[in-house]
């Protein structure tokens, strides 16, 4: 009988560890093509600014910040720090679609960001989310 070479044996080890590292594939990576794509359909006027001002504050600053920086009270306990809606860049790369698949699905992989989806504990309605999309471009505005 073949005996295995002790150094293929180290392989394995090395190659679970390489997977457990990985970036796992989640529900709340990527939105599908149809919503990605999508468009918001809310327009802020100034009542709805000030109410979803009120949202943010009481569901979102305590992580993302009162500014939308990223740098809320519980930021630094987050397994994944909270995104900065105030970074052009970031904020460029992203579509209204993948902000609002964000939300509903619960923020990024490994992130203990609640979901605000239908039949989450927030369950957010769609025009609820989209209202937050279109708020979260204000911050981005505001810089």
């Amino acid at each position: 009988m073949r005996r295995a070479d002790p150094l293929s044996v180290l392989w394995i080890p090395v190659f679970v560890a390489i997977l457990a590292c990985a970036p796992a594939s989640s529900a709340r990576d990527d939105a599908p093509p149809e919503i990605a794509e999508a468009k918001n359909p809310v327009v802020l006027d100034a009542a709805k600014q000030k109410y979803f001002a009120k949202q943010f504050k009481a569901n979102c600053a305590r992580c993302h910040g009162a500014s939308g920086d990223g740098g809320g009270d519980d930021a630094a306990a987050q397994p994944v720090p909270p995104a900065n809606f105030r970074d052009r860049a970031r904020m460029a790369t992203r579509s209204d679609g993948q902000l609002y698949w964000q939300i509903l699905k619960g923020g990024a992989p490994r992130s203990e960001m609640p979901a605000f989806g239908p039949g989450s504990d927030k369950s957010w309605g769609d025009e609820k989310i989209w209202g937050m999309v279109a708020f979260l471009r204000t911050l981005t505005e505001k810089k």
